[in-house]
C-alpha cells in the first residue's frame, strides 16, 4: 500500500474540516454586519477564535495522548458542527463568541489529530510529496467553502446548516480508516527567546503573518458588502477565493526561489508587492464586485499568502536539524498570538472614519514594513551556507504535532555525528 492511500482518508476529513472553516469565515462577518454590528467588534470574534485556536493547540498533545486520535477527533468535529448550528439559533456577539472560541479549539484539535496520524502512517522518504498533497487539498477545499454561501442572505440558516454537514462528515472517513493510530505525540516548543536568538527573522514574519493575513482576511467579507448586484456573500466567496487561490499559485515559485537566494529576500519581495497592491486598492477603492478587484485581490494573496511558509523555511535553515520540530511547533503559537491581535487592529481600523479604505492603508503599511525588517536583518547578518540550508516545503500553520511530519524534522539519532548546524547561543551570530 502506498503511502498516499495510507493516509487518504485522513485528507479527505482536513478537506471536509476546511470546507466548513472556510464557508464560516465568510458568513460569520456578513451576518454580524447585516445585524449592524460594528468592525472593531467583527474583529474581536474574529481575535476570540484564533484565541480558541492558540488554546486547542496548547492542549493537543495532552488530549491525544489520553484520549487517541479517533477519540479527539470525534470529540472536535462534534463540538464543531453544534456550534455552528448554535450560532444559527442565536445571533447576538456573545453567544457567537463563545461559538467561535469552541470551533477555534475544535480545529486545531482536528488539524492535530489528523497530522499526527499522518506522521505515525507516512514512511520518511515519502513525507514531502504527502506533506506537499496534503496542504493543496487543504488549502483547496478552504477556497471550495465560501462558494456555499453563494446567493444566500445573512438571515439565511443553509450556510450553517452545510457547516454541520461538512463537520459531520468529515467523522466518517477517519471513523472507516484502517490505518493503526499512532504513539502519542510529545512535541516541546522552543522557547520564544530562544527561537528570536536563532531566527528573528523567521520569527518577525511568521508573527506579521498571523497579524495581517487573519486580520485582513476576517474584515474582507465586511468590506465585500459594499457590492452591487450581487450578494455580499457571493461578492465575499469570489474575493476569498481570489486571495487563497494566488497565495496557492505562488507557493512552488516563491519557493523555488528562496532555495537559491537568500530567503529575506523572498520574504521581503512578497510583503512589498502585498503592500503595493493593498495601497492601489485603497486609492480605488473599487467596488468589491468588480474584475479589477477582484484580480488585484489575487495578485495581494499572491505575495501575502506565500511568506508563511518561506518564514519557517528561513527559521528551520537557522535550526539544529534535530530541533526543528521544536522550533516549527513553536512558531505555530507566534503565528497563532499574531492572529489573535490583528483582528483586533483592523476591526478597530475600519470602524474609523477610513472605514474599508482603511482595510488597504493598514494591510499596505504592514506590507511595506516586512520589506524593511528583512532588507535590515539581511544588511545587519550574513546568509547561511548553502550546505546548511533546509529545502522548502509547502506549510500551512496547523498544528504543533504537525510539525513532527515535516520531512525536514527527520535526521539520525544513532551514534553518528549529525552533519547540523551548530548552535547559535550568540545573538550576533544567528541571523
Amino acid at each position: 500500500m502506498t503511502a498516499f492511500s495510507n493516509v487518504t482518508s485522513l485528507i479527505f476529513s482536513a478537506a471536509l474540516m476546511q470546507i466548513a472553516g472556510g464557508l464560516l469565515g465568510v458568513i460569520v462577518p456578513l451576518a454580524l454586519g447585516a445585524e449592524g454590528y460594528s468592525d472593531a467588534v467583527i474583529g474581536l470574534i474574529a481575535a476570540v477564535y484564533s484565541a480558541g485556536f492558540m488554546v486547542g493547540a496548547a492542549i493537543a498533545p495532552r488530549a491525544i495522548r489520553q484520549v487517541a486520535n479517533i477519540r479527539t477527533f470525534a470529540f472536535s468535529a462534534a463540538l464543531c458542527a453544534a456550534a455552528a448550528l448554535f450560532m444559527a439559533m442565536f445571533r447576538d456577539p456573545y453567544s457567537w463568541s463563545l461559538a467561535r472560541f469552541a470551533q477555534g479549539i475544535g480545529i486545531a484539535l482536528m488539524f492535530a489529530s489528523v497530522e499526527s496520524w499522518m506522521t505515525e502512517a507516512t514512511p520518511v522518504q515519502q513525507r514531502g510529496s504527502v506533506l506537499g498533497i496534503y496542504h493543496v487539498v487543504a488549502k483547496l477545499a478552504l477556497i471550495t467553502g465560501p462558494f456555499f454561501a453563494i446567493g444566500t442572505t445573512a438571515d439565511d440558516l443553509e450556510p450553517y446548516i452545510w457547516c454541520g454537514i461538512f463537520l459531520s462528515l468529515a467523522l466518517m472517513p477517519v471513523s472507516a480508516t484502517r490505518s493503526l493510530q499512532p504513539a502519542p505525540p510529545d512535541p516541546d516548543p522552543y522557547p520564544i527567546r530562544r527561537m528570536f536568538s536563532v531566527a528573528p527573522s523567521g520569527v518577525i514574519g511568521v508573527f506579521i503573518a498571523g497579524f495581517s493575513n487573519t486580520g485582513f482576511l476576517s474584515l474582507l467579507p465586511v468590506y465585500a458588502q459594499r457590492v452591487e448586484g450581487m450578494t455580499a456573500a457571493s461578492a465575499a466567496a469570489i474575493l476569498m477565493a481570489a486571495a487563497y487561490f494566488g497565495g496557492t499559485l505562488s507557493q512552488w515559485p516563491v519557493g523555488y526561489i528562496s532555495d537559491r537566494i537568500d530567503r529575506r529576500i523572498v520574504i521581503g519581495a512578497m510583503g512589498l508587492l502585498s503592500g503595493i497592491v493593498a495601497l492601489v486598492l485603497a486609492v480605488l477603492n473599487g467596488e468589491p464586485g468588480s474584475l479589477t478587484v477582484q484580480i488585484l485581490i489575487g495578485l495581494w494573496g499572491t505575495g501575502a499568502l506565500s511568506f508563511y511558509g518561506l518564514c519557517i523555511a528561513h527559521a528551520a535553515d537557522r535550526c539544529e536539524p534535530e530541533k526543528i520540530a521544536r522550533m516549527l511547533s513553536g512558531l505555530l503559537f507566534v503565528w497563532a498570538s499574531g492572529s489573535v491581535l490583528g483582528p483586533l487592529f483592523f476591526g478597530v481600523v475600519m470602524s474609523s472614519p477610513l472605514g474599508s479604505r482603511g482595510l488597504f492603508i493598514f494591510e499596505a503599511v504592514i506590507g511595506f514594513v516586512l520589506f524593511a525588517v528583512m532588507i535590515w536583518r539581511r544588511q545587519a547578518k550574513a546568509g547561511v551556507k548553502d550546505a546548511q540550508r533546509e529545502s522548502y516545503e509547502y506549510v500551512l500553520p496547523t498544528s504543533v504535532v504537525g510539525a513532527e511530519i515535516d520531512p525536514r524534522t527527520d535526521y539520525e539519532t544513532d551514534d553518528e555525528t549529525l552533519s547540523a548546524v551548530e548552535p547559535e547561543t550568540d545573538p550576533n551570530v544567528a541571523n
